[in-house]
């Protein structure tokens, strides 16, 4: 009996940790509001639920109950799993990355602890003890943003939208939304008592001013509708307690009066140099049509239609980004990796199939809720469908994170609990107990061996790359490049889903070697480096549009035009709307001096979305390369004059065919705003000097002197050669 009360005051004291997992923020690590909260979900997930076998083969009345609820979450990890086995991208399908730490080791974690907290949480008072702690937190990341609010503490993602320890204020906006409708719960419960009532009451109304400065629309505008929902939910079912449904009708007559009155202002001063106001005010058709989720909604379409049963697995949604990309979305990020609605995510990561398992969660949830032998109020019925279409409505416009995830599993294995608190379990599962020899000889070491094994090779591996990682970006005080080369080899020796991440580093950082001062050697091993784990990420997914595109790039930057080329129209192949792709296949044309061929693929750019500002300019400086006067007279008054002074392709361009009138001109206009620049004297009096006048070349020299005392020995040289 000790052994099993000391395991079950462990694993209760493990869950009662979750609600503070939110707070954790690694420093010195890649996406730290990320991977510090996902490794320590995985880490603790592993060992409580080790511990959890342990103690429901020990004592049955802890094994879990079967619900509608349970079912679902079954149906959605198999169908999920069967999904990312048949992933365009198989492995980060399941592991995901740094950036996420997602993938189907989430949702089979997310699944564990389910199945640990509905059966460790067997009685409505241990739900209650738990929803105090999660609020408890929450108040205590509201006070976190009140001091963001204040000036004392950082805003992590910049401007003036509260953040908390997230990182993200759409992440802290739904954590809101979801602790907001936990307040009144509670406050429904409590609503007799006057000091729990001014708690709960408090709560809910700070959070609710908290999250107002998130100025994050979806989950605003959803915890505005989920409370109109319960408000109206209440006022029509709840024929008993007079008192709770004056309130829901006094909700709602004051959410429509806010409402409207919104609407009447929207237009006045105060609203619009809101930056909070201003963001709902300028809601309409003609700014959704600048959002990315403009393009990128359609193209999640097209991608659906290809793969329709089982969809494209997790994390795969870049393949259907690259292979439809919009050329209107010149102007926008490159790299989607998400819909940014939940709805299309779910038809990429699972297809109808995936879909509808995922809905089947909701759909549990409203039945165990609304059923005629429910034994939820009226009022828990309502506050909690309103808190789940808030939930629904946030992420048709945003995604899910491990912290929403955790709070929605939770919200799952609490209306469980209470569905089946009367259910009787029956059979052999619910009664067999194992003798004490089985426990200890063959459970509790197998057991023990399995959480061991999963805690270090799921975390340990992944998280000492993380580390080694930011290591090896780190300027070295000893050792100097060649150290930072040593620490890239070391992480990737760790193997782990890390490995796309250091990648990506690995070429920016060989590229900035390159151009440093470091031995040739040093930078030869870089380059071989890279390119030869360039070429093993390519091999393992040979159609990804990214990897081939910084395969082409880093070449290009390395003057191997003729390696580049290959993998680049192989990009274009995999992503033939993205502009990006001729452009790189463009220089790579360049450095061949095939000018012939890059103006066709700059072209083709241009033809793509003769809109973008950036084609034009390519489409121009492809036409000053193959002297084709006529573009040039086309494209050349549709771009900037200043654009043409102050982007060195032009120049670079000009210089190549020998256009120095040209370079004259640029760099003549480029000292009228800075005269005192060196660098555009010394290439002007190069100018001069290609076109024979040395002349010229001596006074722009002698004036440098004049004006620099300190160059006169510099500036005597160059004019010695000159002469």
């Amino acid at each position: 009996m000790k052994t099993k009360k000391i395991l079950e005051w462990i694993i209760m004291g493990g869950l009662f940790l979750t609600p503070f997992i939110a707070f954790i923020v690694l420093g010195n690590t890649f996406f730290p509001f990320i991977t510090g909260k996902g490794f320590a979900f995985r880490i603790l997930i592993e060992i409580l639920f080790g511990l959890y076998v342990v103690l429901s083969a020990m004592a049955p009345e802890y094994r879990p109950k079967m619900s509608w609820v349970t079912k679902a979450v079954g149906a959605f990890v198999l169908v999920t799993l069967v999904a990312d086995l048949f992933s365009a991208n198989v492995y980060k399908s399941l592991w995901s990355n740094y950036e996420r730490m997602e993938g189907f080791v989430l949702i089979f974690h997310l699944a564990l602890y389910y199945i640990v907290a509905t059966g460790m949480f067997r009685t409505m008072s241990r739900w209650i003890e738990w929803i105090n702690v999660t609020l408890g937190a929450s108040v205590i990341m509201s006070i976190y943003g009140v001091l963001q609010l204040l000036g004392k503490a950082t805003i992590n993602q910049g401007g003036v939208r509260l953040d908390g320890k997230f990182g993200n204020a759409s992440y802290f906006a739904i954590y809101l939304v979801f602790h907001i409708f936990l307040a009144l719960y509670m406050l429904s419960r409590h609503y007799r008592f006057a000091w729990q009532k001014w708690i709960y009451g408090v709560v809910a109304l700070f959070e609710i001013w908290i999250l107002y400065f998130t100025a994050t629309r979806g989950a605003i505008l959803g915890f505005i509708g989920g409370l109109l929902l319960a408000a109206i939910l209440i006022a029509w079912r709840e024929k008993e307690n007079k008192i709770i449904r004056k309130v829901a009708l006094g909700t709602l007559a004051g959410i429509i009066i806010l409402g409207a009155g919104f609407v009447a202002i929207r237009n006045v001063s105060f609203v619009r140099n809101s930056s909070v106001l201003s963001r709902f005010s300028s809601l309409s058709p003609s700014e959704f049509q600048t959002q990315g989720r403009y393009y990128v909604w359609p193209m999640a379409i097209k991608g659906f239609l290809d793969r329709p049963v089982f969809g494209w697995g997790q994390e795969s949604f870049n393949f259907v980004f690259n292979k439809y990309y919009d050329p209107r979305m010149y102007g926008q990020e490159q790299w989607f990796d998400r819909t940014h609605d939940v709805v299309l995510d779910w038809l990429i990561n699972g297809g109808i199939v995936g879909l509808l398992a995922y809905a089947s969660m909701f759909a549990a949830v409203m039945y165990c809720l609304w059923r005629k032998k429910s034994e939820f109020s009226v009022i828990e019925k309502s506050l909690f469908t309103g808190m789940i279409a808030a939930y629904v409505f946030h992420n048709l416009f945003v995604f899910d994170n491990l912290v929403s995830y955790i709070l929605f599993f939770s919200i799952l294995a609490f209306v469980h609990t209470k569905s089946t608190l009367h259910d009787a379990p029956t059979g052999k599962f619910y009664t067999y107990t194992f003798s004490k020899d089985t426990l200890r000889y063959a459970i509790v070491p197998v057991v023990g061996v399995v959480a061991i094994g999963a805690v270090y090779f799921v975390n340990v591996p992944a998280i000492k790359e993380n580390l080694t990682l930011i290591q090896a970006i780190t300027p070295q005080q000893t050792g100097g490049a060649e150290a930072n080369l040593a620490l890239f080899k070391k992480a990737f020796a760790y193997n782990s889903f890390g490995n796309s991440e250091a990648l990506e580093q690995l070429i920016s950082v060989s590229s900035q070697v390159a151009q440093s001062q470091t031995p040739d050697s040093v930078k030869q091993e870089f380059y071989n480096f890279a390119k030869e784990q360039l070429e093993k990420k390519i091999a393992s997914t040979p159609h990804d549009a990214r990897y081939l595109a910084f395969a082409g790039s880093f070449l290009n930057q390395f003057g191997q035009y003729d390696l580049a080329i290959p993998y680049l129209q192989r990009a274009v192949v995999e992503s033939p709307g993205k502009q990006a792709m001729y452009f790189e296949l463009g220089t790579s044309y360049v450095g061949k001096r095939d000018y012939a061929g890059a103006f066709d693929l700059f072209k083709k750019a241009y033809d793509l979305e003769p809109n973008s500002p950036e084609s034009k300019i390519i489409y121009a400086v492809g036409a000053i390369y193959t002297k084709n006067a006529d573009v040039l007279k086309q494209i050349g008054p549709q771009i900037d004059a200043k654009t043409i002074v102050s982007d060195n392709r032009f120049l670079q361009a000009y210089a190549t065919i020998g256009d120095y009138q040209s370079v004259i001109a640029i760099l003549t206009e480029r000292l009228k705003a800075d005269p005192t620049n060196m660098q555009f004297e010394i290439s002007l009096a190069s100018a001069y000097l290609q076109i024979g006048q040395k002349q010229k070349a001596i006074d722009i020299l002698n004036q440098m002197i004049k004006q620099d005392p300190t160059f006169k020995d510099q500036g005597e040289a160059y004019i010695k050669q000159v002469q």
